[in-house]
């Protein structure tokens, strides 16, 4: 039993680690403890295997339908463009408003999901307001996060703590028993929002062109064909200036119109002016080789890389996407989305330089040159959020009317005990495609994946650690350090326990691996663990200060502009009041 445990301790900090340094996959660590427990016979197969279909896993599984098929009807999105068409021109009164809209919808339906709609709504009213995006996007993700504590389904972490407690003899959270603790966090994280948003958060986006915004220029000049260049009266492919000289051609001026994607088939001919993206050595190059002028003392910028027939766009990585851990090269960016992509901004960081063998991550914002004829496709996809508004919001009224019933009707059934909320998820996912609302071959991308086998590796993890006693030996650890302080100071340690991981790993996986601890923690103290419970709820879900623990942090990173110091001066304070407030709050509502 002791080496068990020494073991399964051992296998757990590996796993923590892992998790927090992101050399692989959070799915694939996962996996890799899975295989562990299965190899060293802690766990037998069956039980090894139990994740897969633990209710919490095909629960999750399930909201992601639901929400998808809630956003394939145009609702939630024309809910926010309609309220927000002018918007509010003070950043307080714009983040106040987008607050008190997405609080209700990420109470309900993936948080994630709702910050991807309401990103590119609210770019557009601070452009128009003159409003840096820097000031509106983290408080975004901030309340999205809060508003998710709110109910059982707001977030999967709640589901998987409820899960939890009932496989252990423990009764499940209802679906509102959060609601009270979650609303009054909520307006103390609205008032400190209100009160020194704007005053922490700097307009890292300042009324720039995307060019500029990329230091893109520099890397974009004209270049004149002469009457004597070898490339006149060869098409573009027949030239092959790419891969002679590790240059883009974007595109290609001629009688004064603009070609955004000159085609295969047009000629090259004297005094084309072709727009390039190449660094200046290769500039140097084909001035000496083709025959061509550079234009010098200008750049094109973002009108002269949109024309009739092309777009300029950003777009960020999304969850789930099928271009995560993969190169623009491999996915054939070009053919497969009908667009060029320009640079890439990560962490704040702008490449622009052999974009195309960089491998792409979750939350990367991509400047892209796309075809006007295929705005049409960019608009279905979803390997990526596209921050530019394509098109008017539409309303489905059926598909509107239905999935919200449905959504409706899964919530009350839970709510009143008529079904498990598990069983009512799969109830209402079924319904969701057969009444249309979201069509079956959708089902499998609205799905994150990387999520589900992440909870299907990690749910063993609990009961090895269980079954091995190393969940008790931790827990005598911990109370033999600050046990006799009483369960309060202990609740609140483990709080503050919950909010570090949670800054560093995912906060599902923060969630999975602490439940059994809290469980054991509270009932060898001999006090009800819902409170421990509530407390790790509520802080998994608690990332503010740093933008890698929860996943809307990192999709507003690169389109706020934003630095890690930015959600640590911000998020910070947020965490400590957040905390403190948790901590006298719990007790009163949860007793011990």
């Amino acid at each position: 039993m002791i080496v068990s445990a020494v073991f399964v301790l051992a296998l757990l900090g590996v796993l923590v680690v892992l998790l927090v340094v992101e050399k692989l996959r959070a799915d694939m660590v996962a996996m890799l403890g899975l295989a562990a427990l299965i190899l060293s016979g802690i766990l037998e197969p069956d039980m090894a295997l139990s994740g897969f279909s633990n209710p919490a896993t095909i629960t999750v599984a399930c909201m992601f339908i639901l929400s998808a098929g809630l956003q394939a009807s145009g609702l939630v999105r024309v809910f926010g463009d309609r309220l927000l068409k002018d918007g509010p021109s003070s950043p307080n009164m714009l983040m106040l408003v987008i607050g008190l809209l997405i609080v209700p919808i990420s109470a309900f339906i993936n948080n994630t999901a709702a910050v991807a709609v309401f990103m590119p709504i609210a770019l557009r009213v601070c452009h128009g307001n003159g409003i840096s995006p820097s000031r509106i996007l983290m408080p975004l993700s901030f309340f999205a996060m809060l508003g998710g504590t709110c109910t059982l389904i707001g977030t999967s972490t709640n589901i998987l703590v409820s899960s939890t407690a009932a496989e252990r003899g423990i009764e499940p959270f209802g679906m509102f028993e959060f609601t009270r603790l979650g609303l009054l966090l909520l307006a103390a994280g609205a008032i400190y929002l209100l009160l020194f948003g704007r005053k922490l958060l700097p307009e890292r986006i300042p009324a720039e062109s995307l060019t500029e915004g990329y230091h893109l220029n520099r890397y974009l000049s004209e270049v004149l064909l002469l009457a004597d260049s070898p490339i006149a009266g060869l098409t573009l492919p027949e030239a092959k200036l790419g891969e002679r000289f590790d240059l883009e051609v974007l595109g290609l001026y001629r009688d004064k119109r603009m070609w955004g994607f000159p085609g295969t088939d047009l000629i090259l001919k004297e005094g084309d002016i072709l727009i390039v993206k190449a660094p200046a050595a290769a500039l140097v190059q084909l001035r000496d080789a083709m025959g061509v002028a550079i234009k010098h003392g200008r750049h094109p910028d973002d009108a002269d890389l949109r024309s009739v027939d092309s777009a300029l766009l950003e777009v960020v990585v999304a969850p789930n996407s099928a271009l995560e851990g993969r190169t623009l090269k491999a996915v054939d960016f070009r053919h497969r989305y009908g667009a060029t992509a320009l640079a890439i901004r990560r962490h704040g960081e702008d490449m622009r330089d052999k974009i195309g063998r960089v491998r792409l991550r979750f939350g990367d914002e991509l400047l892209i040159m796309a075809r006007r004829l295929s705005l049409a496709r960019l608009r279905e996809q979803t390997d990526f959020v596209v921050l530019q508004e394509l098109d008017v919001a539409v309303l489905r009224p059926w598909r509107a009317i239905t999935s919200l019933t449905i959504v409706i009707a899964v919530v009350v059934s839970a709510a009143m005990g008529l079904y498990s909320i598990a069983e009512s998820a799969v109830i209402g996912s079924v319904l969701m495609v057969l009444s249309g609302c979201l069509p079956i071959r959708k089902v499998y991308n609205s799905v994150d994946w990387k999520t589900i086998f992440l909870l299907a590796g990690l749910i063993p993890m609990g009961t090895a650690l269980e079954a091995s006693g190393a969940a008790s030996s931790a827990v005598n650890g911990l109370l033999a350090v600050s046990g006799d302080l009483g369960p309060k100071v202990v609740l609140g340690s483990f709080l503050v326990l919950t909010v570090v991981l949670t800054g560093f790993m995912s906060n599902n996986a923060t969630a999975v691996l602490l439940a059994p601890l809290a469980i054991t923690t509270a009932q060898t103290m001999g006090v009800d663990p819902r409170p421990f419970l509530v407390a790790l709820t509520f802080g998994a879900s608690a990332a503010f200060w740093t933008p890698i623990g929860y996943q809307t942090n990192l999709l507003v990173y690169g389109p706020g502009g934003y630095r890690f110091i930015d959600y640590v001066r911000l998020g910070l304070p947020l965490n400590v009041l957040h905390c403190g407030l948790a901590t006298f709050l719990i007790p009163l509502l949860f007793p011990f």
